[in-house]
């Protein structure tokens, strides 16, 4: 019953997609429709190939090249790559981008009529940027926050706070998750890991400090505030990409503190490290010690859950496949998946919802 109820739920989207005046659906294509009518030329880039648009009337339309759920999108006019108002705005890459979203199979990350949670905006200044930081915290709804677990949940390089909430959507994945039963209700902290340090009054990208910030400054100030988290049982931390670097160090530093993991596309050493466009401030290297934490026996009683997966066409998949050796020789205890998909949010969002249903039960 349940899954043909996703089935309606995903036709009625694709019904929706039709009477969109953005989009149109026409034997089983996706046509991209947009008004630009004083442009000469118009074209969409994806990847790194440019597709040009056609001119009917006013609007240029545009067959996608592409029917997977999320896609970075750049939109040039004449030439120049501007930002659509009529497409999505999300943060990657470093800057804002548009990005082009089409029905996910399950319909999981679609607005469903349940009782939804909130996402809040946190500030606070930073003693150890010496800046001020920017978090987003879930809140799942009709229960109170104080006594829920917390997951710390971080983005990848050139993503910010903001990416797990607009291009991920973890808050509509999690409102139907819990609502369907699938998950125990907890909290989501997204902090900033692209951390930008103030040195002699000027900021340099520092993305090493965030380890510290959590621990230090955000984790005990929310936890006060909001009265979740308050022990190891009941926090975990996550990340994708160079999240997913922060989060094996944090947690091997700091395996008091969370009892639930997961590495998404991710990686166990720090790969991106001692350039300019990785690091303003280039961190004193640590020679990957934080990983001998996995050499003492006990490290596989610290977490209930160590889930570490990776998509099929991502072009960090040898990595991945080169730390299978760290993670046999060290006999660490593992779930591990690989999905269809590459370095996308195509891949981030199912290992996300997988993720959420293995923890905290």
């Amino acid at each position: 019953m349940e899954n043909k109820m996703e089935e309606i739920s995903s036709q009625r989207k694709l019904e929706a997609l039709e009477e969109n005046g953005t989009f149109i659906r026409k034997d089983g294509k996706t046509f991209l429709q947009l008004d630009c009518e004083n442009a000469k030329e118009l074209s969409m880039k994806w990847g790194e190939k440019l597709y040009p648009f056609t001119k009917t009337g006013k609007k240029w339309i545009l067959e996608l090249p592409f029917s997977t759920a999320v896609n970075y999108v750049q939109i040039c006019v004449d030439g120049q790559e501007v930002l659509s108002p009529e497409l999505p705005i999300a943060h990657g890459y470093g800057r804002p981008y548009n990005y082009i979203e089409l029905p996910d199979e399950d319909g999981l990350f679609e607005l469903r009529d349940v009782p939804h949670g909130t996402l809040t905006q946190e500030f606070y200044k930073s003693k150890i940027s010496d800046n001020w930081e920017k978090l987003i915290l879930y809140l799942p709804p009709c229960v109170p926050s104080a006594g829920l677990p917390v997951l710390y949940l971080q983005h990848g390089f050139g993503e910010s706070e903001i990416s797990w909430s607009t291009t991920g959507k973890v808050n509509i994945l999690m409102d139907n998750l819990i609502a369907a039963g699938k998950i125990k209700p907890f909290a989501i902290v997204m902090g900033n890991g692209m951390v930008k340090q103030r040195i002699d009054g000027k900021l340099k990208l520092n993305r090493a400090l965030y380890g510290q910030m959590l621990v230090e400054e955000i984790l005990p100030m929310l936890e006060k505030k909001y009265q979740f988290g308050g022990s190891k049982e009941k926090r975990g931390m996550a990340g994708l990409s160079m999240g997913s670097v922060q989060t094996t160090r944090i947690i091997c530093e700091h395996p008091e503190l969370f009892s639930e993991v997961g590495i998404f596309s991710g990686f166990l050493r720090d790969r991106i490290v001692g350039d300019e466009e990785h690091d303003g401030i280039v961190p004193k290297s640590c020679g990957q010690s934080y990983l001998k934490a996995m050499d003492d026996e006990a490290f596989n009683t610290y977490f209930h859950t160590f889930f570490r997966c990776i998509g099929d066409e991502d072009w960090f998949l040898p990595r991945f496949l080169e730390e299978d050796e760290i993670i046999q020789t060290k006999g660490v205890r593992e779930t591990r998946k690989i999905y269809h998909g590459g370095h996308d949010w195509n891949v981030w969002r199912p290992c996300f919802a997988d993720f959420a249903q293995m923890i905290f039960r």
